[in-house]
C-alpha cells in the first residue's frame, strides 16, 4: 500500500526531469542551428556565374533574353532561415514571342546557387500574412537593381 502512494510522486518526479533536461537541450540545439546559420550563409562571391548557368535550364529559351537586371544577395528571411538571396529581372521569349519582364528569387545556400522562387508563389512571411500577396514581389520591388548583360548576350 505505501508503494501505491508514492507512484503519482514517482511520476511527478520523471515529468520535473525530463522538463529540466529538454531545457538543457534547446539552448544547445539554438546554438547548433545558429552554427549551422554561419556554415550555410557563405557570400555567393560568383553568384553572376551561378546565376548564369541556372536561368540556362530555368528559361525555356535563354536566346536573346533582354532588359536583364540583378540585385546584390542580401540575407533576407526565406521562411524560418536567413539566406542570401538576389532578386532577377529579365524579359524571356517563350514559343518565339516575349512574355514581359518577370522577377524570380535566387536563393543561394554555402556561397552558390540553390534554388529560384518564381513571383507566381506565394511563400514565406507574406503568405502568412495574406496568401494572395507573392512573396518575390515583396521582396524584389524595393530591390536596386543593376544591368545584368552577361544574361542578355546568353546563347543556347
Amino acid at each position: 500500500m505505501i508503494s501505491g502512494r508514492c507512484w503519482p510522486l514517482g511520476v511527478l518526479l520523471t515529468i520535473g526531469l525530463a522538463v529540466l533536461l529538454a531545457g538543457c537541450g534547446s539552448g544547445r540545439s539554438r546554438e547548433e542551428r545558429e552554427e549551422r546559420e554561419a556554415r550555410i550563409n557563405i557570400y555567393p562571391n560568383n553568384f553572376r556565374a551561378d546565376l548564369l548557368a541556372a536561368l540556362h535550364t530555368y528559361v525555356s529559351d535563354p536566346k536573346g533574353i533582354r532588359d536583364a537586371y540583378v540585385s546584390d544577395p542580401t540575407v533576407t528571411p526565406i521562411g524560418r532561415q536567413n539566406r542570401y538571396a538576389a532578386c532577377v529581372r529579365f524579359n524571356a521569349r517563350n514559343d518565339g514571342r516575349y512574355v514581359g519582364s518577370r522577377d524570380v528569387l535566387a536563393v543561394f545556400a554555402a556561397g552558390r546557387f540553390d534554388q529560384f522562387i518564381d513571383e507566381s508563389t506565394p511563400f514565406g512571411p507574406a503568405s502568412e500574412a495574406n496568401a494572395a500577396t507573392p512573396f518575390v514581389k515583396e521582396l524584389c520591388g524595393a530591390a536596386e537593381y543593376k544591368r545584368f548583360p552577361e544574361l542578355e548576350a546568353m546563347t543556347r
